[in-house]
């Protein structure tokens, strides 16, 4: 999975103590997520590719490269899967 994803329109969230809370508001779900898909989460909510994404996680996490990336590639699909994100479409550009 590549490209660029946006937060979904019915997505609130705020990091507390290094976790992600994520309230799927139209689904009344709330989600907590760790230090690292917390980072993800904001990384996204920034408007980064999932490129970049992958890139500042492998700079602010100390793990294996190929393993960081691996991970935050399924990390955006759980993500979309949940529907807490949602990609970006062709031609739109970030907010």
């Amino acid at each position: 999975m590549s490209g660029s994803f946006r937060i979904a329109p019915d997505v609130r969230y705020r990091v507390i103590d290094d976790e992600a809370v994520v309230v799927r508001q139209g689904e009344g779900d709330v989600l907590v997520f760790n230090q690292v898909a917390a980072r993800v989460i904001q990384l996204v909510g920034e408007g980064l590719s999932s490129q970049q994404i992958s890139d500042r996680v492998v700079d602010e996490f100390d793990a294996p490269d190929k393993r960081i990336r691996k991970d935050v590639e399924a990390f955006l699909e759980e993500l979309e899967n949940l529907k807490v994100v949602e990609p970006l479409p062709p031609g739109e550009k970030k907010s």
